[in-house]
């Protein structure tokens, strides 16, 4: 466990490295609070997050219930009283999706979902997205804000829009997310997010 810890934490430093934080606010101090909040946030081995997501562009809207643990996790989507609920659990090389007219096993995830589905779900960024953070694998743009804190990150052909965090939660945690790629765009709303130290 402490090796994996240790391997996030330089991927999320790299990732630091890698990106291009853009703002008016990008004072040194600024600057200093985003690479605390890498550090801090780099540390978290899992979440429990509930809320609701509304998708345009196809995909199903509803209730959302999240579990991460590491790089394992467990997503389950429900439409009002349940309707079409859609169950998602793995890694992000390997999950089994189960649903009124899906299930089964895949280690091709993301083109799975898409076409059975309409969902679009970059399952190797979702976890650090939750958090605020770009995904360590790939190259980013970021634009912070006065608290040094994600706004806007835009990575891997993907759109993120950060307008409300927590605060109830050291370091704040994202409440509002947009994310959209293309025609598809989808807004979560985070009621709960709990995270493991």
């Amino acid at each position: 466990m402490r090796v994996r810890h240790g391997v996030w934490l330089a991927l999320v430093l790299l990732a630091g490295c890698a990106t291009t934080p853009e703002s008016t606010h990008n004072s040194a101090a600024v600057n200093t609070a985003w690479t605390l909040r890498q550090q801090q946030l780099s540390a978290v081995q899992g979440f429990e997050a509930t809320g609701r997501i509304a998708v345009k562009g196809g995909g199903l809207s509803g209730s959302l219930r999240w579990e991460q643990d590491g790089e394992h996790f467990k997503l389950r989507i429900a439409g009002p009283f349940g309707a079409g609920a859609l169950s998602v659990q793995g890694t992000p090389d390997e999950v089994a999706i189960k649903g009124k007219d899906i299930d089964l096993v895949t280690t091709e995830p993301t083109r799975v979902l898409a076409e059975r589905t309409g969902w679009r779900l970059p399952l190797d960024s979702l976890r650090w997205w939750a958090l605020g953070l770009p995904a360590p694998q790939h190259k980013a743009n970021i634009t912070l804000d006065a608290e040094g804190r994600a706004l806007q990150i835009t990575q891997a052909d993907w759109m993120l829009r950060y307008s409300d965090y927590r605060s109830d939660s050291v370091p704040a945690l994202p409440r509002r997310i947009e994310a959209s790629q293309g025609g598809w765009s989808a807004t979560l709303v985070l009621e709960t997010l709990a995270i493991a130290p």
